[in-house]
């Protein structure tokens, strides 16, 4: 019965030697598993986060971009604002010359005229009386009709008529007037 023993023993611990050596070498391959399970989850973190880094970057340019943009039609606004308020100051200027120098701004401009786009002047009626004079002596002859104007006249020369009230000139000239103002105050 010893030898039986004996060999019994033997087996089981040949057996558990060879349970031993399978146990170490499923912990190694657990232990290598583990390992390369978190240097993937590492370089996937990393580039997760690179790419998190590079989204955020873009948004911030953008928002910085739009920031600029936005920043670039206050200031356009602004200076078309104050383009809009020198033109109507400017108009409010001319509406509100003294007679003498109304008068005397209307004969410059007739003077320029050609008189074969027509002799007849339409004033407003509140010009009538300051504007007969200087009308006369420019060569042009005063309408007996008189039109709703701010300033200005119209030239007619039968069923024709030019619009040379400040208005008119105004809107016709409005883009060059812009220009010139916009050299002076930018």
């Amino acid at each position: 019965m010893n030898d039986g023993k004996i060999i019994i023993d033997k087996i089981i611990e040949k057996a558990e030697a060879e349970a031993m050596a399978i146990k170490e070498k499923a912990n190694l391959e657990v232990e290598a598993v583990l390992k390369a399970a978190e240097e993937k989850a590492k370089r996937e973190s990393d580039v997760l986060k690179k790419n998190a880094e590079a989204e955020a970057e873009k948004i911030k340019a953008k928002a910085i971009s739009g920031a600029e943009l936005q920043g670039k039609i206050t200031v356009l606004q602004e200076k078309q604002s104050i383009l809009e308020d020198v033109i109507a100051e400017a108009k409010k200027r001319l509406e509100t010359l003294p007679d003498a120098q109304y008068a005397e701004t209307v004969g410059i401009m007739l003077a320029k005229l050609d008189k074969e786009i027509g002799k007849e002047i339409i004033v407003s009626k509140g010009d009538r009386e300051r504007l007969a004079s200087v009308i006369e002596e420019k060569g042009f002859i005063l309408s007996e009709q008189s039109r709703e104007l701010d300033g200005g006249f119209i030239v007619r020369n039968g069923d024709i008529e030019y619009n040379y009230s400040f208005e008119s000139i105004i809107t016709v000239e409005q883009e060059e007037i812009r220009q010139i103002a916009a050299k002076i105050l930018f």
